[in-house]
């Protein structure tokens, strides 16, 4: 998902064949086979081709100071223009929620703290915020209401963020 969106179309598979041949050469052709699958599958998907456009950014460093805590981590995908920051995270677990009433609370908590990170980052821009869950593969576009619910209480001690991404 990082490194495949830059690569012109026909040459993706090869690519991603070489790169798995090279970093994952303990697993079985069969398997490597499938990740490829996996990959292209979603990247590929006209459903979610503004996800891997050019103009999204892929493993974005941020670090910002939220309420007197530093909030920083890593975003799978930011797509950022004069008026919008989408931030999407990627959920490869083989549980595929339906809505985001089913997205486990870590994840909400995860993406709050990214949004409130993300609005210190760029003051004015309306927040987005996203789960990708590669297995359906299906996004899942996380409402204001949800997402302010599960920002962190910095206020109260429960800054920790503890959501495997």
């Amino acid at each position: 998902f990082e490194r495949l969106p830059g690569v012109e179309p026909l040459a993706r598979r090869k690519v991603a064949r070489d790169w798995l041949e090279r970093m994952a050469a303990d697993f079985e052709a069969i398997d490597r086979s499938a990740m490829v699958d996996a990959v292209l599958s979603v990247i590929e998907d006209a459903a979610f081709s503004p996800l891997f456009g050019p103009d999204s950014l892929a493993e974005v460093p941020f670090s910002a100071l939220v309420e007197g805590r530093v909030v920083a981590g890593s975003i799978d995908r930011l797509l950022v223009n004069e008026a919008v920051v989408r931030v999407i995270d990627y959920k490869t677990g083989a549980h595929v929620p339906e809505a985001e009433g089913d997205v486990p609370i870590g994840y909400l908590r995860q993406m709050g703290a990214y949004a409130a990170a993300l609005a210190v980052i760029f003051p004015g821009r309306t927040i987005e915020a996203a789960l990708l869950f590669t297995g359906g593969p299906h996004l899942i576009m996380l409402s204001d209401a949800i997402i302010a619910a599960h920002k962190p209480d910095f206020a109260e001690g429960k800054a920790k963020l503890t959501a495997a991404s």
